[in-house]
């Protein structure tokens, strides 16, 4: 079963039309099998499957409920909103001293299809399947966010001739595969089930697949059918010219009987999941970078204020007491300004630390737009991805490559993983890599399958890996390319992966001593220098040697 925005627009008017003004639960109930069942007046209920082999709403007759119900709440209206996937059901429940408002959503989105229950304040009840979605946290007591909308082309009104050039200036100059995904990122109510049946088998014919992209936009009167589409069977609210359909007299019928059939959906293709759950990791994490950068770019200037700093505890070093966590000092305008401390640094290496930190930020401001502009990139080529599959009906290439990797790293035995405390990278110098597994595996890493001479490396006040880049010469450094690629495999695998620049501090490794009774993994290093670099989870990736 796929939705697509058509047919929610089109589901949401037939539900509208069967529950409006009926009695119903003041809740429905969620069931581990991912159903929902809302009971209904009338010896009826609302049920909705939401497995990834189903996907069904269907009103179903109740007679065993008929003797013990009575109606805890109204239905009073059924929404989706224009070229979304997502339906609302609203319920109203009068109460003896103040009346109660109820939302039921349907996320209905490629491999995401969850039920949430939403209180007065839009605060989540109860979540059919509780998890994270990019910024979103899906729990009980969070407030809720609907999913981001798209705002494609041609969701509200505009003028044929003003569209129709649109349509030719974007889709002429590409290819047919450039096309689909074109419409299905940039044009209103689109969708898997219909790009195909838009372009047609002639694409350079781009009027005649506008005429058919605009009839669809216009929602014209239903005339639901189960249309036979790549070996499966999907309800539609309308039949597609050249398509194989059987009619319908509604949608909830189409499906109630696709459903009597048994098996009528796509068996779920595993690795299409597995690229799907990758694709939304990876867009969760660009969200999250891109968030960060850009909170990064509102604290420009703050540079200026740290080297500020820096100096004013350099002119008054006989002020500042030793061991102070704080300190309030009057600047050269007669300000008094207040500075934090690390009471086990001195004042001259409090100082310094503000002038690295101002460094750090100054660089990071010079970098900041090129960094936005790959972030936003970057998640955009993670959004489109649940799109372009469901389009393509395969994995792309450049995605099949990152599951292959990934497949080969989860597929070491236990055993195997017991003999190494680290996961092996090689840089494209052909210098060796080693990453920490564990705090205890941190420890065997750095005092038993390292040289004196290795080269240590650890994101910066942040928890992480231990990193080994393998360098004999106890006279030279590596080279800079083969020692960034080391440093951002140690920001990877750091607390501090989602950030736009991490520091990362290396040594050698003969600098690195383990104090008495500490904990596994802490160490204290000694001789550090810092290189700054850019989490690339893609990067590193292509790094990682096969175990």
């Amino acid at each position: 079963m796929t939705y697509d925005p058509l047919l929610v627009h089109y589901l949401a008017k037939e539900l509208r039309g069967r529950l409006r003004s009926r009695g119903c639960a003041a809740a429905p109930s969620f069931a581990p099998d991912l159903s929902v069942t809302l009971p209904l007046d009338a010896a009826e209920q609302l049920r909705v499957d939401l497995h990834p082999t189903r996907g069904w709403f269907r009103v179903l007759s109740a007679p065993h409920q008929a003797a013990t119900f009575g109606p805890e709440a109204v239905c009073a209206d059924v929404t989706a909103p224009a070229d979304e996937r997502l339906l609302r059901i609203n319920l109203f429940e009068e109460g003896r001293f103040s009346d109660q408002a109820r939302t039921l959503v349907f996320e209905l989105h490629t491999n995401q299809w969850n039920a949430i229950l939403l209180g007065n304040d839009d605060r989540i009840v109860t979540v059919l399947r509780p998890r994270r979605a990019g910024l979103r946290l899906l729990r009980p007591g969070e407030r809720y966010f609907a999913p981001e909308g798209k705002s494609r082309f041609g969701a509200s009104d505009v003028d044929p001739e003003v569209a129709l050039r649109q349509w030719i200036d974007t889709l002429e100059p590409l290819g047919s595969l450039d096309r689909r995904r074109a419409l299905l990122t940039g044009f209103a109510w689109t969708g898997a089930l219909s790009v195909d049946w838009i372009l047609g088998e002639q694409p350079s014919d781009l009027e005649a697949s506008f005429r058919r992209w605009w009839w669809l936009r216009s929602r014209p009167s239903d005339d639901p059918a189960v249309l036979t589409m790549d070996g499966h069977r999907q309800p539609y609210p309308l039949r597609l010219a050249g398509i194989e359909a059987a009619p319908a007299a509604t949608l909830l019928d189409a499906m109630a009987e696709l459903a009597d059939e048994g098996s009528p959906a796509r068996q779920p293709d595993r690795r299409m999941e597995a690229a799907l759950g990758l694709a939304e990791e990876r867009r969760s994490a660009a969200t999250r970078k891109l968030e960060r950068l850009r909170t990064e770019l509102g604290n420009a200037g703050e540079a200026d204020r740290l080297q500020a700093i820096g100096d004013l505890l350099l002119a008054k070093l006989h002020t500042v007491p030793r061991g102070a966590s704080a300190v309030e000092l009057g600047d050269w305008s007669g300000e008094t300004v207040h500075i934090e401390l690390d009471p086990r640094q001195s004042p001259a290496e409090n100082a310094t630390r503000y002038y690295t930190e101002a460094g750090r930020r100054r660089r990071a401001e010079q970098r900041l737009p090129a960094l936005l502009s790959e972030a936003q990139e970057e998640l955009e080529r993670w959004t489109e991805v649940p799109e372009a599959i469901s389009s393509g009906g395969a994995v792309p290439d450049w995605l099949g490559e990152q599951l292959d990797r990934r497949a080969e790293r989860s597929a070491m035995t236990n055993d195997e993983a017991a003999t190494l405390p680290f996961r092996t990278y090689r840089t494209s110098g052909g210098l060796e890599v080693r990453v920490g597994r564990s705090a205890r595996d941190n420890d065997r890493l750095t005092f038993h399958a390292s040289s004196p001479n290795d080269v240590w490396l650890h994101a910066r006040s942040v928890p992480g890996s231990h990193v080994i880049l393998r360098w004999p010469d106890p006279d030279g450094a590596p080279p800079a390319r083969d020692l960034t690629e080391a440093a951002q495999i140690a920001a990877v695998y750091s607390r501090a992966r989602t950030s736009g620049t991490v520091p990362v501090d290396w040594t050698r490794r003969k600098y690195v001593r383990k104090p008495r009774g500490a904990a596994p993994g802490a160490v204290v290093p000694q001789r550090v220098k810092t290189i700054f670099v850019e989490p690339d989870e893609g990067a590193v990736d292509a790094l990682r040697e096969k175990e």
